[in-house]
């Protein structure tokens, strides 16, 4: 379920001007990637692809694509380069290329910038122009976003090993029913193979849930004693019985989920009536809006955001590429340092 959010600009350019016909080539494979319609005609050797004095080459983690960067004379090439990123059909590349070509943009790009391509927060995009005339070069990095830890507020809600390869960060609304459904079906697994999955919880009650926020408050309340989630899980299981209540109503409710939990109910109603951990709901709402949260729920694997954290083979994806001994994050960080 998604919520509104405002246009995110680019330092002089709206972001989605240049995306419009993305389509999601990256993480595919080398191969998938080379076969590209944009690239016809190129030689390709290794994992580089080259056109007179145009060289496209592509940054693998875990045997995946995580980002391309491309260096050209012409804006023509440079737009083949990120069209191939995004996976554009070759009858899209005079639009792209005409988007690069905005006056604003190359003034821009003469400094160097790196910014989002879009509102989801899931590909970067890096231009630099240098030289004059005849020696103009363009070069351009499309690539995966991987979130550092630092971008994520720290939480007491967490299951499993901190030597867990693979942390999961989940924004979640407890009135959210794709959240349900998740806390139903992916989370028992992720929450048993505690070797595997380091799982981290993150308020994120959305506007027009009206329980959502009170939910997200008794939850923390829960948390203060150690019990968020036994809590939460009565949440979840009751979810028919709470989620229509008047808001008002609802804090009964959550007394008695407390009691189920194991807490101590006389502390955790003072905690839920004297709202103790609004503030906190909040900035966790403000944190997931940093990173990108537009809906619930939204999961991030080792800092990639998943599109569908139920698909098996774009979880093994998100794992292979920042696990690897030279992990996508590294590489990536690497070649940004070209445009900064």
């Amino acid at each position: 379920m998604s919520i509104p959010r405002p246009v995110r600009l680019l330092p002089v350019l709206v972001a989605s001007a240049l995306v419009s016909s993305a389509g999601a080539q990256l993480l595919g494979t080398p191969a998938q990637t080379l076969a590209q319609p944009v690239l016809k005609g190129m030689a390709v050797s290794g994992n580089v692809a080259r056109q007179g004095t145009t060289t496209i080459t592509l940054d693998t983690a875990g045997g995946y694509v995580v980002g391309i960067l491309t260096n050209a004379a012409s804006l023509d090439d440079l737009a083949r380069g990120v069209g191939a990123g995004w996976g554009l059909d070759a009858a899209n590349l005079p639009k792209l290329r005409g988007n690069l070509s905005n006056p604003q943009l190359l003034t821009a790009a003469r400094a160097g910038f790196v910014d989002l391509t879009d509102d989801a927060g899931t590909d970067l995009i890096a231009l630099k122009v240098t030289g004059e005339g005849s020696a103009t070069r363009y070069q351009a990095y499309v690539a995966v976003n991987i979130w550092p830890d630092s971008a994520f507020p720290a939480t007491k809600a967490v299951t499993g090993t901190a030597t867990a390869p693979v942390t999961l960060r989940v924004f979640s609304d407890f009135q959210c029913p794709y959240c349900k459904q998740m806390w139903d079906t992916a989370m028992p697994a992720w929450r048993k193979d505690s070797a595997t999955y380091r799982v981290m919880h993150y308020e994120f009650p959305l506007s027009f849930h009206r329980n959502a926020q009170g939910a997200a408050e008794a939850s923390e309340c829960a948390l203060a004693q150690g019990k968020f989630w036994p809590f939460a899980d009565q949440l979840f299981a009751n979810y028919q019985s709470w989620t229509p209540l008047d808001p008002k109503d609802a804090p009964a409710k959550y007394a008695g989920y407390a009691k189920a939990a194991g807490l101590d109910t006389a502390a955790f109603k003072a905690c839920v009536g004297q709202r103790t951990f609004r503030s906190s709901v909040e900035a966790q709402v403000q944190a997931g809006l940093k990173v990108n949260v537009q809906g619930t729920p939204t999961v991030y694997l080792n800092g990639l955001k998943l599109s569908n954290y139920a698909d098996a083979q774009e979880v093994a994806r998100a794992r292979a590429v920042t696990t690897a001994q030279h992990s996508a994050a590294s590489l990536i960080e690497e070649r940004l340092k070209l445009f900064r």
